[in-house]
């Protein structure tokens, strides 16, 4: 009889795949508002254009965040370091504190 290899014990750092259970519930959540918004399209024929207005602010909020954040942050930081030392020398003019023994 011939004998077969036995499998090697898996190692420790060698993990079962979960399933992907984001991309499913994602997939899922679509269908089920899409399905919906069909529904509610036959009754209400506004409704299309709603949704095409959701996404159009979704779309404008998106961009409006990679603008500020990703590509402007950076220049404003790098215009305040800049304007540093001035902000510096126009505080060091306005008293901080008001004293009792000043009229």
């Amino acid at each position: 009889m011939t004998r077969l290899p036995r499998p090697r014990p898996r190692a420790a750092s060698q993990r079962e795949a979960q399933p992907p259970t984001v991309a499913i519930a994602l997939f899922v959540g679509f269908v089920l508002s899409a399905a919906f918004t069909g529904l509610a399209a036959v009754v209400i024929p506004g409704v299309l254009l709603m949704v095409v207005a959701g996404f159009g602010l979704l779309i404008f909020f998106v961009l409006q965040y990679f603008l500020w954040a990703k590509w402007l942050y950076p220049i404003v930081m790098k215009m305040e370091a800049e304007s540093s030392p001035e902000i510096a020398a126009q505080s060091e003019k306005i008293p901080t504190t008001i004293s009792e023994t000043d009229p």
